[in-house]
Parts: structure tokens; C-alpha cells; sequence
């Protein structure tokens, strides 16, 4: 774990330099005192209205298992979301699946699984978004390309788990034949993930509780993208609608590089690369990302801290399931 987060500092390190080496700081001020503060009252608002959204998709994929209570999930994802801003190697998804498992007697793999597919669902909505972006608004040639090889690379890996789930056995035996002569840890690492995504899978029962998991999928993100815009609009960015949409996808997957806890470094540069895109100055681009990202980030610790209380779980059982992740 220690090597864990020490690589993660230095990833954050070298992000930040990248974010702040050509940056006038007087344009970072001028733009943090410019900005409409009261935009933020509404945003923080949407924040906490996606958990909740994020509640009810999970409650759809328990649904075949067991019939839980909106809330007990609503804090389960806020202990999740906001171990991965306080504690290093992003065990946020261990630490949700254990405070739920916890609380309503369910087995803490069974509900790791069923945060698994949550994120292809997330990934599939937001290249989604991606898509439609690219296709029908003018964007670089090179962006739409970038973009369309995504999709189709994440169709790939979609299929893949697809196969997984019919052809299970198989298909570990030969990675695991392939891998273990490698590392054996790497070995047993790949076949527990695997595994989770076929276990995933099966909680997909019929038609009914897809669409309803898409519809909250969509939910999400839209009103991810409706509290990006007022940010701009926050800092007077005047960015055309399918900005927020295309802006979050940019982020998103740049955050799922490694780093330090709550993303730092790594979100301040999307945030400038992102707005590159529309010609944001970097100073103005850095001043928006730290209101955007403290906009995200205290909330959602201060809430699932508070959680984390409630229900009664301590810092060292964080720190546990924390090691036992990393010696698995």
C-alpha cells in the first residue's frame, strides 16, 4: 500500500507541474475573484442529487437479490466516494461494497460485483455522450477519430466480458496460464476481477431492470453535465451546450489514472486540457477547476464522514479492508 500511494503523490506531482508550468498565478486570482459564487449553492445541490441517483441505480441491481432501503445505499456510496478523496489506492468501490455487505447481511464480493457493472454501464453513457458529440458538433478531426477508436475499443472489451460469461472456465485457465508464469499475485489479481465481472453480470435478469439501471445511468451523468455548466457560467465561460458533456468525458477518464487521494494533479490538468478545447485561458482554466473540484470534494467527504459514524465504522476498518485488498 505504502508503494501504492507514494507512486500515486509522485503521479500527482508530475500532473500539477504540467497543470502550472506555463500559468500566470494573476489570472488564476483574477478568475477566483471574478466568479459568481452563488452558482455554487444550486451545484453543490446537483452533487449530492447524483449520489442519490447513484442509490437508486444500485438498488436496481440488488433488486434480484434483495429489496434494500434507498438511504442505507445513499450512504454506502457516500463511505465509497469519500474514502477514495481521504485514503490512497482508490479502495473506495472495497470499502462501499463492505459498508453495504455490513449493513444489510450481503455478501461483500456479491456487492463489489454489482458495483463493477456499474461502471460499464457509466463508461458505456458516457462514450455514449462522447459519440453524439463527435458526430454531430465541430469538433478537430483528430478528436472524432480518438473518440470513435474509444467507443469501439470499449464495444471490444464489453464483448470480451460477454464471452467471459459464457466461456468462464476457458478462458481463466488460459489467462491464468498465460499470466501466472508471470506473477502469480498478477494471476490471482486478474481472476478475482474477472470473476467479479461475470458474478456482475448475473444480477442482469430481465429487460425491466435494465432499462431502469440505463435510465439512472443517463440521470447521472446528465445532471453531472447541468452542474458542470453552472460552474461555467459560474466563471462566464461562455461554452456552447455540448460542452459539459464532452468537458466530463475528458475528465472522467483522466482521473482513472492513478494518484494521490481526491484526484489532485490529475484533475486540475483534464480540467485545463479540457477547456482547451474551447480556448480557456490556463489561468482561468486552473481558477475553475479548484472551485469545481472543492464543489465535489468537500460535500461529498464532509457527508460520508459523517456516514461513516452513523454506521458505526471506524478508520481502522477502512485501513483493514485497505490491506486486505492490497494483500489479495
Amino acid at each position: 500500500m505504502k508503494l501504492k500511494f507514494i507512486g500515486g503523490i509522485l503521479i500527482s506531482l508530475v500532473f500539477l507541474y504540467l497543470a502550472l508550468r506555463n500559468v500566470n498565478y494573476r489570472e488564476i486570482l483574477t478568475s477566483l475573484e471574478r466568479a459568481d459564487y452563488l452558482y455554487l449553492i444550486p451545484v453543490i445541490a446537483l452533487v449530492l442529487l447524483t449520489m442519490w441517483l447513484r442509490a437508486m441505480r444500485w438498488r436496481y441491481l440488488f433488486e434480484p437479490i434483495k429489496s434494500i432501503d434507498n438511504h442505507s445505499l445513499f450512504s454506502a456510496v457516500m463511505i465509497g466516494f469519500m474514502t477514495n478523496n481521504v485514503l490512497p489506492a482508490r479502495i473506495g468501490e472495497f470499502v462501499r461494497a463492505y459498508a453495504i455487505g455490513r449493513k444489510e447481511n450481503l455478501s461483500k464480493s456479491l456487492s463489489f460485483a454489482t458495483i463493477v457493472v456499474e461502471r460499464i454501464f457509466d463508461g458505456f453513457t458516457l462514450l455514449g455522450f462522447l459519440l453524439v458529440t463527435l458526430i454531430f458538433f465541430p469538433l478537430p478531426d483528430w478528436s472524432k477519430k480518438a473518440g470513435i477508436l474509444a467507443f469501439i475499443f470499449y464495444l471490444l472489451i464489453v464483448f470480451f466480458f460477454f464471452l467471459l460469461k459464457r466461456y468462464e472456465e476457458g478462458i481463466l485457465k488460459f489467462l491464468n496460464h498465460v499470466i501466472a508464469p508471470v506473477s502469480e499475485r498478477l494471476s490471482l489479481k486478474t481472476n478475482q476481477l474477472l470473476g467479479s465481472f461475470v458474478s456482475g453480470f448475473h444480477v442482469l435478469k430481465g429487460k425491466r431492470q435494465v432499462a431502469f439501471i440505463v435510465f439512472y445511468s443517463i440521470s447521472i451523468w446528465v445532471v453531472y453535465a447541468i452542474l458542470t455548466f453552472l460552474v461555467f457560467v459560474a466563471f462566464h465561460f461562455k461554452l456552447p451546450l455540448y460542452a459539459p458533456f464532452l468537458f466530463m468525458v475528458i475528465l472522467t477518464f483522466g482521473v482513472m489514472i492513478p494518484s494521490s487521494p481526491g484526484f489532485i494533479g490529475t484533475f486540475q490538468f483534464f480540467c485545463v486540457t479540457g477547456l482547451s478545447f474551447w480556448g480557456i485561458r490556463e489561468g482561468d482554466a486552473l481558477g475553475f477547476s479548484l472551485v469545481y473540484h472543492a464543489s465535489q470534494y468537500f460535500p461529498v467527504t464532509l457527508l460520508g464522514l459523517f456516514y461513516l459514524w452513523k454506521d458505526s465504522i471506524s478508520l481502522k476498518d477502512l485501513r483493514a479492508i485497505d490491506n486486505l485488498n492490497d494483500g489479495n
